[in-house]
């Protein structure tokens, strides 16, 4: 059950510092009862600003099996539309060159049926209090990207960040794969995320489209594996988020939401649930799940890829506070101990060429893992036409 907050006059501010401690007992995530002390009440309103901000007023409104509440927003009026420069934005509902048969068949719902949003709107996964808390943990602590073999950072946060991942390193509008899902183990304040990820220009100002599942101890409080995306347009030093806390990704799905729970779980050893992901550039940045464009970048948001990308990295991901045992990544188990029904992996990989989807060649593809102590990344033989399949993941418990 979602914690519920409420401002309190100033006699109160001592039970307002009770309640923010118990938070951060339950949450594990501070090294010291003194950070949420400095909380204050003007703080406190501030975030119900941002909250104000972000959750538009809703049309409808749903409440999951998960508590998620799930609201039916104005096309026109959510919180992309707060960025600057989508002022005068006008909405694309849907590609303009990609092939309709990417977009054509059912699609395994997330949702129960009667969950739908009516025409003009779009399906938002409501943010929380604890929603914006925790995304200001996550910057404190550096957080505010993701990690990967290819663009690393020398900050603090490094050294509690390990990658499994394979790269593509050619010129291309975006890429698609196949992934099955897992639920690794994690602690508060842990991480495991398993994505692709898109990527061009220099470090510094580094562009990054990121899209897969997580289970995400410190964005979300519950340890449910959800559908996350992430962007960021300058190297994220002024912009970049996960799903909707930051204006900038425009929804126009209304059956589909990002921060959704997938509910399928792949069993080792036994039956695997896959998901299909894609990232691609037809005039702006789309993101794909199986069949359904959910939603897309604006390439405004871009300065780097205008004329598409030249990196692609397929993979998983931690974050684990230093000196604590680190999460498990995909399965949690090495791809060396068994392949198929055993390890997280992705397979069907294909590089967006602007026209058509393409297999990129085993040479064009490398494997690298930070910590192969902890976690693998292996590739493989595919089945035709595939040329390569991907596993990777561990068992974790190393300290980073």
């Amino acid at each position: 059950m979602a914690t519920k907050f409420m401002i309190m006059p100033a006699r109160r501010s001592r039970n307002f510092v009770l309640l923010l401690m118990s938070i951060q007992i339950m949450f594990g995530l501070l090294h010291s009862v003194q950070d949420w002390q400095t909380i204050s009440e003007e703080e406190n309103l501030e975030m119900e600003r941002q909250l104000k901000l972000i959750n538009k007023p809703p049309i409808k409104s749903f409440k999951t099996d998960y508590g998620d509440i799930l609201d039916c927003i104005d096309i026109y009026k959510q919180h992309a539309f707060d960025h600057p420069l989508l002022k005068d934005h006008k909405v694309q509902m849907e590609p303009k060159n990609i092939p309709k048969w990417m977009m054509e068949g059912e699609f395994p719902r997330l949702l129960p049926n009667n969950i739908k949003c009516p025409p003009g709107s779009v399906l938002i996964k409501r943010t929380t209090k604890q929603d914006v808390i925790m995304a200001k943990k996550m910057k404190a602590l550096g957080l505010n990207h993701p990690t990967s073999s290819r663009f690393h950072t020398t900050d603090g946060a490094a050294s509690s960040l390990a990658f499994a991942s394979v790269r593509y390193r050619k010129h291309n509008f975006g890429a698609t794969t196949r992934m099955n899902v897992w639920a690794p183990s994690t602690l508060p304040g842990q991480s495991s995320m398993s994505s692709i990820w898109i990527a061009n220009g220099p470090f510094q100002d580094l562009n990054v489209i990121e899209a897969g599942w997580a289970v995400h101890r410190l964005l979300f409080s519950d340890n449910h594996t959800r559908l996350l995306a992430y962007w960021t347009g300058d190297g994220h030093k002024t912009t970049g988020c996960y799903n909707y806390l930051c204006p900038g990704f425009v929804q126009v799905h209304r059956e589909i939401s990002l921060g959704l729970v997938l509910n399928q779980i792949s069993v080792y050893n036994g039956v695997q649930h896959d998901i299909e992901i894609g990232i691609l550039r037809d005039g702006e940045w789309w993101l794909k799940y199986f069949n359904q464009f959910i939603g897309y970048w604006p390439q405004k948001l871009f300065f780097y890829m205008y004329g598409g990308a030249n990196n692609v990295e397929w993979g998983g991901h931690i974050f684990s506070p230093v000196k604590e045992p680190s999460p498990a990544m995909g399965s949690g188990h090495f791809p060396k101990d068994g392949l198929q029904n055993k390890s997280a992996y992705f397979k069907d990989t294909q590089i967006w060429d602007n026209v058509h989807l393409i297999y990129p060649q085993p040479d064009q593809l490398v494997a690298s893992s930070g910590r192969p102590d902890c976690y693998e990344a292996k590739l493989t033989p595919g089945v035709a036409p595939n040329p390569m399949d991907f596993f990777y993941g561990g068992p974790g418990q190393c300290n980073l």
